[in-house]
């Protein structure tokens, strides 16, 4: 993106990059666990449905058709981005770089031969890696990261995953419907911690009645090999347990690369990642630095954004990243999607009114045979300003970008409530969560009253 951005400003672009062009989330992230988790979800959905789960043949084993279609999603992906590049004359590297200078980067080449460019100004995304921890280290066979996790040849028996954060949710869900019996082992108190509690709760909700075992505030003890795979004993709120577990997946999160020199640059960090300003600028002049590397939210979009933010400082166009609410997505099934305030910061801020809108009432929903979860919208009770909306159930990420314009242009919750939406849709179901806000939804039952 920083480098489209630059090239399209008049710049002569070099990207230099180790590895696959696309970084994490096109190779290793993003495009490669929903690749597998679409697949994952029509598979849950034949199982379900009445009219074809006849059609799934007894014993049958997807995985190695999953990922083939994984592959080639991922290689069309990064072919396309090299035409892009291409067609906008950016100059690419493959190579190691580094730091030289605040204005010169050394390149390491295959070959061993070494290159050194001077540039006007440097953009670093250098991405981050997955955690591991102290007392549990990945050995890429028993024990894997999310990158592991994507090259499996066989089905496990048995998964636990570590960690109960969005990759760790994904996961879960591709394994379980492959057939796995999952364990998910959280040390929080919740599944997803920072995410609307309502959300979080009704996940758990439909993970466990899929057959995922979910063990929260729960920490791995120890661990010893054995035959075919891991013995775990875990410490739960309700004592020792032991699983069983073919493969162990660390699903911990992922922390800044921060291998370059920066300290010949002048260029400040911390355990966090790469110090920078809202213009992405970073402590050395004409030095940016963008995505997971700076810490913060680790989204690709965000990452996007701060790529084009810092390509037009460096080409003299004044930006600075916004502070607006950024959606979020998690593909489980069913998807979550969520931006702004929760209902607890929320009612922190003042006093608000909430609606709520569930799936089981919108025809294409039910048309679908995805009647789980619900939409729920935070509003100021004063000023009927949207504060957040959470969606859990059919079509999550595509509602939550309606969600994003609205808050973005300031459209009140009750302006939404009034404009006509397709019939039949599920952008009905976002229409009457706002309208619910004030008690108006016309697809709910009134509530029953009382007489005093």
């Amino acid at each position: 993106m920083a480098a489209i951005r630059a090239a399209q400003l008049g710049a002569k672009v070099t990207l230099i990059e180790k590895d696959r062009i696309g970084g994490t989330c096109l190779n290793r992230g993003c495009i490669p666990t929903k690749a597998l988790l679409f697949d994952a979800k029509m598979l849950h959905s034949l199982r379900r449905s009445t009219v074809f789960q006849s059609l799934l043949p007894e014993g049958f084993n997807p995985l190695e058709s999953m990922m083939d279609r994984k592959e080639k999603a991922v290689q069309e992906l990064v072919k396309g981005v090299e035409v892009l590049l291409e067609s906008h004359r950016v100059t690419v590297k493959h190579a190691q770089a580094d730091l030289l200078g605040p204005n010169q980067v050394i390149l390491s080449h295959s070959d061993g031969t070494k290159e050194v460019i001077e540039a006007d100004s440097t953009i670093l995304a250098p991405g981050s890696k997955s955690k591991a921890l102290a007392q549990i280290a990945p050995d890429g066979q028993k024990i894997i990261t999310s990158d592991e996790a994507l090259q499996v040849k066989k089905i496990p028996r048995e998964m636990a995953i570590v960690g109960g954060g969005y990759i760790g949710v994904e996961f879960a869900t591709i394994f379980n419907a492959l057939g796995s019996k999952v364990t998910i082992i959280e040390i929080l108190d919740s599944l997803l911690p920072g995410l609307e509690d309502e959300l979080a709760r009704n996940l758990r909700r439909f993970l466990e009645r899929d057959g995922i075992k979910i063990l929260t505030k729960s920490k791995v003890e120890s661990f010893h090999p054995v035959e075919d795979g891991l013995r775990l004993t875990i410490d739960t709120p309700r004592g020792i347990q032991e699983t069983a577990a073919e493969k162990l997946l660390l699903a911990v999160g992922r922390s800044p690369n921060l291998d370059l020199d920066f300290q010949k640059a002048g260029i400040e960090i911390s355990s966090i990642g790469i110090r920078v300003n809202r213009r992405m600028e970073t402590t050395a002049p004409h030095i940016y630095a963008v995505g997971d590397a700076i810490g913060g939210i680790l989204l690709a979009h965000v990452a996007m954004a701060e790529g084009v933010v810092a390509a037009e400082n460096a080409m003299e166009i004044d930006h600075e990243m916004e502070d607006r609410s950024i959606p979020l997505c998690i593909f489980t099934h069913p998807e979550i999607a969520s931006i702004g305030f929760t209902e607890k910061e929320a009612r922190g801020k003042g006093e608000i009114k909430i609606g709520r809108f569930p799936f089981r009432s919108n025809p294409t929903a039910v048309i679908s045979g995805e009647t789980d979860g619900l939409i729920k919208v935070i509003a100021g009770r004063e000023d009927d300003q949207i504060l957040g909306v959470h969606i859990i159930g059919h079509d999550a990420s595509t509602l939550i970008s309606i969600a994003s314009s609205l808050m973005k242009q300031n459209v009140k919750a009750g302006e939404f409530g009034r404009l006509i939406q397709a019939h039949p849709t599920t952008p009905e179901a976002l229409k009457e969560a706002f309208l619910d806000v004030d008690g108006l939804a016309i697809h709910l039952p009134r509530p029953l009253r009382t007489k005093a």
